[in-house]
């Protein structure tokens, strides 16, 4: 494991502890949301073209939205429970750690792909504590959204996944 990811596990873990210290304080989920929809996650596109993907990451992220596609219908029938949501957060949370540990990206995509994978942590310990709430599944799906935006992955934006809406 190199620093660089050292330091963002470190970083992530630290996210992920406030973010758990916080929850039980009021805080206006759909602004936060909104917050990071707008761009405000600190990405930028390579010269105006998304960034190179590596087979980890590619692999990871169709493991991701495979899952959060599974369970897209109970949380919009408001159905989505406690058991199916801790699963979730488990599988998005094993599929972050596995992308960090086998990244091969160039820097500058590694700091963008953070920022995309501290979004999918925050929403799988949001699904955790709420599996219904705005800033889990619907947090996901715009992580997956983000993702979609700023990284070279063929066959990515073509599918039904990018016709989601947020």
């Amino acid at each position: 494991m190199n620093t660089s990811t050292s330091i963002f596990i470190f970083i992530a873990m630290s996210l992920l502890s406030s973010s758990m210290r916080l929850h039980a304080q009021p805080h206006d989920h759909a602004a936060e949301h909104a917050h990071v929809e707008h761009g405000d996650a600190g990405l930028s596109l390579n010269n105006g073209k998304p960034w190179d993907t590596d087979a980890a990451l590619r692999r990871g992220m169709i493991e991701i939205r495979t899952a959060v596609d599974l369970l897209e219908p109970a949380f919009a029938a408001e159905q989505l429970n406690q058991t199916q949501a801790i699963q979730l957060s488990e599988a998005v949370k094993g599929s972050v750690t596995t992308m960090i540990e086998q990244c091969e990206l160039e820097p500058a995509a590694d700091a963008n792909l953070h920022s995309i994978l501290a979004m999918f942590l925050a929403a799988a310990s949001e699904l955790e504590f709420s599996p219904l709430s705005s800033n889990g599944l619907p947090a996901l799906q715009a992580a997956l959204q983000a993702y979609g935006q700023y990284f070279d992955h063929v066959g990515w934006q073509s599918d039904e996944h990018a016709a989601h809406s947020h």
